[in-house]
């Protein structure tokens, strides 16, 4: 899933009654095996190819709210960009 470029500084949306949680999210996702590459401007969440069925059902069911909702997504970029190191050259 790749998250485009978008506005930095996206505050969480709340998810019904409990307010989404970039960090809880993020945590979670990488327990299940996902994984994530940052740029100057871009993030791309990914996954092993070499994972099984249900480790990939359980990781697109937990991508699901950012799919629907592009203010998590900014959410979870935001997080990622403002925590990763920023490279001197462009990969």
């Amino acid at each position: 899933m790749h998250i485009a470029n978008t506005n930095q500084g996206a505050s969480a949306p709340t998810d019904g009654l409990r307010l989404f949680d970039p960090v809880e999210w993020l945590a979670r996702y990488v327990e299940l095996g996902g994984g994530y590459t940052v740029s100057s401007t871009s993030v791309c969440l990914h996954w092993s190819l070499r994972i099984t069925e249900q480790e990939r059902d359980a990781l697109a069911q937990h991508e699901r709210p950012l799919r629907r909702d592009l203010a998590k997504r900014d959410a979870v970029k935001s997080l990622l960009l403002a925590s990763s190191p920023k490279e001197a050259l462009p990969c």
